[in-house]
């Protein structure tokens, strides 16, 4: 008589940890973007006393983008970074629940990124061909990514259906949706990064400020690299998992971390062009003067173009008169109302000058006044001027 023996059971697959990189990174990209966006509005409300929409927008977008940092982390505590054969069954639940609420924060963070962004470029380009496109690109996001959050919110219906596989699922999105949320979100961030690289060559900057913004929209361009690796990658992750293959979860960390790292590297580029003011303030001899008659600075941002110009509004009580040319007034008002209009002439002739030596026209000789504005010469003689 024979006895077979069963075979033993297989180990439980170790419980292998993978998830030290995502606390570093998500402290690291919350402090890159703070500091950028404290910057910022150090910039827009202290120095310029003047915060505005585009303002508003991103500081939205940093809140959103600090959130999907910290749900990363609190992922942590439901699987993130082990192996699912090592994850309870509660733990898988609550991993794929947050799952769902870090892609809704995550694409709202991405969406208020680019709306702020595009309001900017309404207040800083006056070409009138950049401005409708900024408006057509403007209402392409608001309605693609009003679409993504929806689906997000609806990516089972009911939307439980998502993490209880026993719940009978009366419907999920097809997998070919989040294939075009990728595609969106690329194209989208193509054409805002691109728009303004058709008229940069034509501002009239010094070369290492428009060598710093080339730099910026470099690190864009870096921002949109890692977005599109993240939506392939995580696309082809959850096609895999949700077909049963078996597979490690060092590379969710992987995608953990480049999310991090995508959303705060975008606000911080969202962020660049407007420090400006606070540069110039700790560091002057970085920034040269205002630039030249192509370009003007409208509250901290320099506009590109001429269409649309908005002039800065003149304080009433700003005036071109020196100490000497008050002086001038108050010295010749005793003269008597016979010399009245020589007054008037000889101040107009000190204001032609002191604004000739305000633009730097030094060497330019002082305008005479017209003869017309000349009165009619009193018997009277005119007190003599010491020479000083």
């Amino acid at each position: 008589m024979t006895t077979t023996t069963a075979l033993p059971r297989p180990p439980p697959e170790p419980d292998v940890f993978y998830g030290q990189p995502i606390v570093p990174v998500a402290v690291f990209t919350i402090v890159l973007s703070t500091v950028f966006v404290g910057m910022r509005f150090w910039s827009r409300a202290v120095i310029l006393r003047s915060v505005l929409l585009d303002d508003w927008l991103l500081f939205l977008a940093w809140i959103f983008a600090v959130a999907t940092s910290a749900c990363n982390i609190v992922q942590m505590e439901f699987g993130l970074g082990r192996q699912f054969g090592a994850v309870f069954r509660e733990a898988i639940i609550n991993y794929l629940k947050m799952g769902v609420a870090l892609n809704i924060i995550y694409a709202l963070a991405l969406t208020f990124v680019k709306l702020s962004i595009l309001c900017l470029y309404l207040r800083a380009i006056n070409y009138g061909y950049i401005r409708l496109a900024t408006k057509i690109i403007l209402g392409i996001v608001l309605i693609t990514h009003a679409w993504i959050i929806a689906s997000l919110f609806t990516v089972c219906v009911p939307l439980d259906a998502y993490w209880d596989r026993s719940r009978e699922r009366s419907y999920c999105h097809h997998f070919s949706v989040y294939w075009s949320h990728s595609g969106i979100n690329i194209s989208t961030d193509f054409l805002i990064f691109s728009l303004p690289l058709t008229v940069l060559h034509k501002l009239r900057i010094p070369r290492r400020q428009k060598i710093a913004l080339y730099l910026v929209f470099m690190l864009a361009f870096f921002a949109l690299w890692c977005s599109t690796s993240v939506c392939v990658v995580s696309l082809v992750r959850t096609f895999l998992f949700l077909n049963g293959v078996a597979i490690a979860d060092k590379g969710t960390v992987v995608i953990a971390c480049w999310t991090m790292v995508e959303v705060n590297v975008a606000v911080t580029c969202a962020c660049l062009t407007t420090i400006k003011p606070l540069i110039g303030r700790l560091f002057p001899s970085m920034l040269s003067p205002p630039p030249s008659p192509g370009a003007e600075d409208v509250d901290g941002i320099e506009t590109i173009g001429r269409a649309g110009r908005r002039r800065r509004r003149r304080d009433p009580l700003e005036s071109d008169l020196t100490t000497t040319t008050i002086m001038t007034v108050i010295t010749t008002s005793e003269r008597g109302p016979e010399q009245s209009s020589t007054t008037v002439a000889e101040l107009k002739t000190v204001e032609r000058s002191e604004a000739r030596a305000a633009r730097g026209d030094i060497g330019a000789a002082p305008a005479e006044p017209s003869d017309a504005v000349h009165p009619q010469r009193s018997d009277e003689p005119r007190p003599r001027r010491e020479l000083i």
